[in-house]
């Protein structure tokens, strides 16, 4: 069954900058896009022009679907470009949109796609996900679709930083990752993952440790990071074998873990810093949405990076 992307368009440079992106990597597959604007009433014109359409009944209303057409008209006309067959490219407009993030979910309950996607908003964090801003919106209440935030950074070839935790979501992670860029050439994951610097019930005593409660200590925290990295060794192994049943070549799979330095947000976030990454996959923690999106949550200091790397972020 082929997958389909739900891409929110919205007329600015940087959406078509993001769709050119991904529509370029993603050609060679069979995924479909579904192109949705929605379009806020008077947004596409300029107060001049308002003037010049009050006064004949409906022609202001047929200006701002006409506007609307083309600007979603020249995203299916670049993917044509790019190669795309009209067969694999659908089109919806909202006209009059009050809300278009909750345009966007609503949309996304009808079509049912793989993921939403959206472009990111510009090099500022602040501007990128105020309070409230579509992005952000869709981000925090899309609790059963995994999101994709698009930045201008090529994606050609797909190089994935995926971050991983033994949780319920590590499997979705692998198997999103997998099913829409694992038969991609040139495909390349690294499994990344931020260990605690030691056992949690041994971080604080509340009183100075003597030589011999210091060596103790170092005894059980010595055999409890061989234990820790053995199970986590398995889990590695399987996530690898996991992405090499989707189509990634053993050899373009490779594993980072690390001792827990900042914090895990920051301490992933330093590793795209360091790496060639273009996408970063992550998956949300905890069963509220809204919670996830809480000031200082990792999910949105994730989201507010500084790099111009593609974000999935898995539900």
């Amino acid at each position: 069954m082929s997958q389909k992307l739900l891409f929110g368009v919205d007329g600015s440079e940087r959406a078509y900058q993001a769709l050119y992106n991904l529509g370029s990597v993603l050609e060679p597959t069979d995924i479909h896009f579904h192109l949705f604007y929605a379009a806020p009433e008077s947004a596409l014109f300029y107060p001049g022009e308002l003037s010049t359409l009050s006064g004949e009944p409906g022609q202001w209303q047929k200006a701002q679907e006409g506007q609307a057409r083309a600007i979603i008209e020249r995203a299916v006309g670049l993917l044509l470009d790019l190669g795309f067959k009209r067969s694999r490219i659908e089109q919806e407009l909202r006209l009059k949109s009050v809300n278009a993030a909750q345009d966007i979910l609503a949309a996304s309950e009808r079509q049912a796609p793989s993921a939403i996607v959206l472009a990111r908003k510009g090099r500022s964090a602040v501007k990128r996900f105020f309070l409230g801003s579509t992005t952000a919106m869709v981000c925090q209440y899309a609790e059963k679709l995994p999101v994709w935030v698009v930045g201008n950074q090529s994606l050609e070839p797909p190089h994935l930083l995926v971050a991983l935790e033994e949780s319920q979501y590590a499997g979705r992670i692998l198997a999103h990752v997998g099913e829409h860029f694992g038969k991609l050439p040139g495909t390349r994951v690294t499994l990344f993952h931020v260990m605690a610097a030691k056992p949690p019930g041994y971080w604080d005593d509340g009183h100075i440790l003597d030589e011999k409660e210091r060596s103790e200590r170092q005894r059980v925290v010595v055999k409890w990071r061989a234990a820790y990295e053995e199970e986590t060794g398995g889990f590695f192994l399987k996530a690898k074998s996991q992405l090499t049943d989707a189509g990634v070549p053993e050899r373009n799979i490779s594993i980072k873990s690390q001792t827990l330095i900042e914090g895990i947000a920051r301490d992933i976030l330093a590793e795209v810093g360091r790496g060639d990454y273009n996408i970063l996959a992550f998956g949300r923690r905890g069963s509220s949405a809204i919670k996830e999106f809480t000031l200082g949550s990792r999910a949105a200091k994730m989201l507010h990076n500084p790099f111009d790397c593609t974000i999935i972020l898995v539900s």
